[in-house]
């Protein structure tokens, strides 16, 4: 698949969809590297350094395609629009999230421990979360903590 396939996939997919919202407070602690293969070494999304208990929220509306354990961690993937998917991982999902339940943006999905995981696949190739879901601008709130958010300078 080429990049610009993507590009073109992931300007579609945007201008269509409504803007989302930040899946947790949070400060980034691994960026998103891209993998130099299928099978290389890379982050395939972003961590987050979070405080045990905090809320995770649906960035978008989807329906949910898999709720489970990969590696001893706990992931849920929501489809969001045909061929994308965002990845919700290392948090404890609530008890009701099943595969197939449609969720609708904002929802709760579950709470963190000290740290989470959100990816995101177009077409099955993954892409950088924070910029594809328009979440890469940050803020500071408050003494220097870094808040994922949407800013006007975000892009």
């Amino acid at each position: 698949m080429t990049a610009l396939f993507i590009r073109a996939f992931v300007f579609a997919a945007a201008s269509v969809l409504p803007l989302p919202i930040p899946p947790v407070s949070g400060r980034v602690v691994e960026g998103f590297r891209a993998p130099a293969c299928l099978r290389c070494a890379g982050h395939r999304g972003v961590t987050f350094a979070t405080a045990h208990g905090t809320g995770v929220t649906a960035v978008r509306s989807g329906v949910v395609t898999f709720v489970g354990e990969v590696a001893h961690q706990t992931y849920v993937v929501v489809e969001i629009a045909p061929q994308v998917l965002v990845t919700y991982g290392w948090f404890v999902p609530t008890p009701e999230l099943q595969k197939g339940m449609a969720v609708n943006q904002g929802a709760r999905l579950g709470v963190t421990g000290e740290r989470f995981y959100l990816g995101v696949r177009v077409a099955g190739a993954y892409v950088d979360p924070l910029r594809y879901l328009g979440l890469a601008g940050v803020r500071l709130r408050g003494s220097g903590k870094v808040v994922v958010g949407q800013t006007p300078f975000a892009r």
